[in-house]
């Protein structure tokens, strides 16, 4: 009686085992099931791209070429948007991007372009910032032209904007500004004339050009004007058309 009743405990617990062994191996398969599903390129595509925010310089084919990345996009749940983000703000027009995905099958990118303020040592550019960034050179509207050390961008921008508004409140036109390895500053007006300022009291400096150039005359053959100095300035003039010819000629 008592070795039948321990045969049956013990055929009754290998059952057990057997039969939990099986529930797990179901659950394994179900789980594997599922995944299949869940990554089946052809069940929840992503077909659907919502693209939001404002650009002029970006291009519709760079974006859908940095969102496809060479291969169709996935499905819902393959979908890496940390990935794709990097992507697209890989882009040199890019200045900020989200990505979030929108159940069952739609992509939300909102971006935002580079805020250009001007160009940079004439090839690249700098934003509202003061962030110098290279990026393809897609902008039609004329820039003013800043140069000088990289780290000094934000400053030269900065001082930029004084010298453009201390002029033009007397109707001059910049056109450039730089900033030697010295330190020191150089303008370009319309009519490609240059400013000499150095680096101390420049407001004071082109307030003097500001109130002595009316004067100056022909005005139209001014090349430079030096202001360098304590009091007083330098004129330098262009070179005329004949002599430019004549010294060709020798």
């Amino acid at each position: 009686m008592e070795a039948r009743a321990q045969g049956r405990t013990k055929g009754g617990f290998i059952a057990g085992v057997v039969f939990f062994l099986l529930v797990i191996w179901g659950c394994y398969r179900t789980a594997l099931d599922v995944k299949g599903w869940l990554t089946d390129a052809n069940r929840l595509p992503m077909s659907e791209l919502l693209l939001q925010g404002q650009h002029q310089y970006l291009q519709t084919e760079e974006l859908r070429m940095a969102v496809l990345d060479g291969a169709e996009l996935r499905n819902f749940f393959e979908l890496d948007v940390n990935e794709l983000q990097a992507r697209l703000n890989a882009l040199p027009w890019v200045a900020q991007v989200s990505v979030r995905k929108k159940w069952p099958n739609k992509i939300k990118i909102y971006l935002t372009e580079q805020d250009v303020a001007a160009r940079w040592n004439g090839n690249r550019f700098v934003n509202t910032r003061g962030t110098v960034f290279s990026a393809p050179d897609r902008v039609k509207t004329p820039l003013l032209q800043l140069s000088g050390p990289d780290d000094q961008a934000a400053r030269v921008l900065k001082e930029s904007r004084q010298y453009e508004s201390q002029l033009a409140a007397k109707g001059y036109k910049l056109l450039g500004v730089n900033l030697t390895p010295r330190h020191a500053w150089e303008l370009t007006l319309d009519g490609n004339i240059k400013l000499f300022l150095g680096r101390n009291d420049i407001a004071l400096r082109l307030q003097r050009f500001i109130d002595a150039f009316p004067v100056i005359e022909p005005r139209a053959q001014v090349a430079y004007v030096d202001l360098r100095y304590d009091t007083g300035m330098a004129v330098g003039w262009k070179k005329s058309e004949e002599k430019v010819h004549d010294q060709h000629r020798r």
